[in-house]
């Protein structure tokens, strides 16, 4: 049995280049969800810095074992 979560790069520390988040950031958030159990299955990475929530702006879906 699945348990789903879905992931938002919103919940990454921010205070990088004007209080984005910066790629360390950004690893350091799905680390911590690797080390919690989460296997991220769907993910949708947003390098573009023009585009609303910054060049480290990321969605998708993580399971686990329940």
């Amino acid at each position: 049995m699945w348990e789903y979560k879905i992931i938002d790069s919103n919940k990454a520390e921010k205070g990088g280049f004007l209080k984005g988040r910066t790629i360390e950031q950004a690893e350091s958030y799905l680390n911590e969800l690797g080390a919690q159990g989460w296997e991220i299955i769907d993910l949708d990475f947003n390098m573009d810095p023009t585009m609303p929530g910054g060049a480290t702006h990321f969605h998708g879906v993580a399971k686990r074992t329940k």
